[in-house]
């Protein structure tokens, strides 16, 4: 097992760890049903961490690819799409709100924080993930994948 799936396995059980608090938390009604949209959320990004762990280091990038594996790319392609946007939409949501009533000085922190990771997670949707563990080459990754599974998008 390397390293890539080491953290995107951890960060799957960090994810399911979160929706399991969520879930166990006790609000009231309004609050729990909130608590059940994120553990949702959590629980879909579990899945997309897992994928990521996993997807980047079977292909064969050598090989033509056949019609399961353009399919399954395809798949995947657009289902991180609808993850990471609808993350991104609801974490740039939070921040947007956070204008709106005026982030205070002792929520600053919190408030850069959700921006960076709407921003992050329209660029993982947008892009998806390279080799390395910098943004440095997922422009460049997407460029081949396209190229190889013949998406125009």
């Amino acid at each position: 097992m390397n390293g890539h799936k080491i953290i995107c396995g951890s960060l799957a059980w960090v994810c399911v760890a979160g929706a399991a608090g969520l879930l166990l938390a006790e609000r009231d009604q309004v609050g729990q049903v909130a608590n059940m949209f994120f553990a949702g959320i959590c629980i879909l990004l579990a899945f997309v961490f897992v994928w990521m762990g996993w997807w980047d280091d079977a292909v064969n990038d050598n090989a033509e690819p056949g019609r399961t594996e353009r399919i399954a790319a395809t798949t995947w392609l657009w289902t991180r799409r609808l993850l990471c946007w609808s993350a991104a939409l609801v974490f740039l949501g939070v921040a947007v709100s956070m204008i709106f009533t005026g982030v205070a000085l002792e929520r600053a922190t919190v408030f850069f924080s959700v921006l960076a990771l709407g921003g992050m997670s329209l660029w993982v949707g947008l892009k998806g993930g390279g080799h390395v563990k910098s943004m440095s080459d997922d422009a460049a990754v997407h460029a081949e994948r396209r190229k190889r599974y013949g998406w125009w998008f």
